[in-house]
């Protein structure tokens, strides 16, 4: 109990505190914040009905590869993706799968799953055109993936996203990396070498989408559980593999993820990607070497790659093994001729990601 004087001094101060208000202040009620905020780019569509998915796949429309690294001849018909029917070319059927945590596409295999791989498509308007790809690697070698379920989710729509100065355009991505895209990344395309580029990674002063790439691997967490349960449910061997596969900004979220996440993998390939929010995760990267993951990551360049260089794809392998050097096993591989396109043409290109692949499936 306080004491009497004590008491008195609070009762004269609320007077005089209620004495000093202004009329007007009770007006009308208070309301926190006082102005409506600008929609967070997150608060965004995320999920679309059975039938708009279906739709969207459904459209799939001719590559275009804007750097010119693939000859017009040489670049393949599209894949238009039907649900409930194969994949053309292909013994793998399309399931789509429009809730949470997916909302994209599985190709179950015509055997028994045996292995999973999650696949996240690059920074793009139009994210069905990587079931080319999936195409071409599955026809390739139809031996080693007659086992393996592909996941592919699609990545929500960040509004009127501007890169490289282009005009702003409605784009599928895991996070906000258009000023990554703009700034740094676009000052490493010229011919910068490893150090520079490390250096330009280290000291990066662009925002980084710390929500968006929290959100995003919370539901790419959710999709691998999901695979590990379909693995387990089909009676896979010993609970089957499960691999983290992206491209280009797909492999950039496949790195933080394999950098915060504890989720259980078997191998993660992030392929002409970087390491983002490498300032942030370097400020206390002391949380990221604990616990052991037990699996390889490999991080792929590709040695004619004018989007993401080779050395921008090096530079980040160095990062990760700064932040990881003995939580899991980090390797970088550079591919000669392989460009940031021309992986998803068959040839002796996709043949070389199919390689690497194998290697953690077999």
């Amino acid at each position: 109990m306080l004491p009497k004087v004590s008491l008195l001094l609070l009762l004269v101060a609320a007077l005089i505190g209620c004495g000093a208000s202004p009329a007007a202040a009770f007006e009308e009620p208070y309301v926190f914040p006082p102005t409506r905020p600008e929609p967070y780019p997150m608060e965004r569509r995320t999920y679309r009905s059975f039938a708009e998915l279906a739709d969207l796949l459904a459209s799939n429309d001719t590559l275009v590869d804007p750097t010119g690294a693939v000859p017009p001849e040489d670049i393949p018909p599209p894949t238009p993706l039907t649900c409930g029917r194969r994949l053309p070319g292909t013994a793998h059927r399309v399931r789509c799968a429009a809730g949470p945590p997916l909302g994209g596409y599985v190709l179950e295999p015509p055997q028994p799953a045996t292995a999973s791989i999650v696949f996240l498509h690059g920074f793009t308007d139009a994210p069905w055109f990587y079931a080319t790809f999936l195409r071409s690697a599955l026809t390739a070698a139809p031996e080693l993936f007659a086992s393996v379920r592909v996941a592919a989710p699609l990545a929500p729509v960040y509004r009127n996203q501007s890169v490289f100065g282009e005009r702003p355009s409605d784009f599928f991505a895991w996070f906000d990396a258009a000023a990554f895209l703009s700034t740094t990344l676009e000052r490493l395309t010229d011919g910068a070498d490893v150090a520079t580029a490390e250096a330009a990674l280290r000291a990066d002063t662009a925002v980084d989408d710390r929500l968006g790439l929290f959100l995003s691997t919370r539901r790419v967490e959710a999709v691998i559980a999901r695979e590990r349960g379909a693995l387990r449910t089909g009676g896979a061997r010993g609970g089957g593999r499960v691999l983290l596969v992206g491209h280009s900004l797909g492999a950039a979220m496949a790195t933080h993820i394999a950098l915060v996440s504890r989720a259980r993998l078997d191998g993660v390939i992030p392929m002409q990607g970087f390491v983002p929010a490498a300032r942030t995760l370097l400020a206390s990267k002391e949380a990221y070497n604990s616990g052991e993951r037990r699996y390889a990551m490999e991080l792929l360049g590709g040695g004619a790659d004018r989007i993401v260089p080779a050395p921008v794809v090096e530079a980040s392998a160095r990062i990760v093994k700064d932040l990881l050097p003995a939580a899991a096993r980090v390797k970088y591989t550079v591919q000669a001729g392989v460009s940031h396109s021309n992986f998803f043409s068959p040839g002796p290109e996709v043949k070389a990601v199919v390689g690497v692949l194998r290697r953690f499936l077999e």
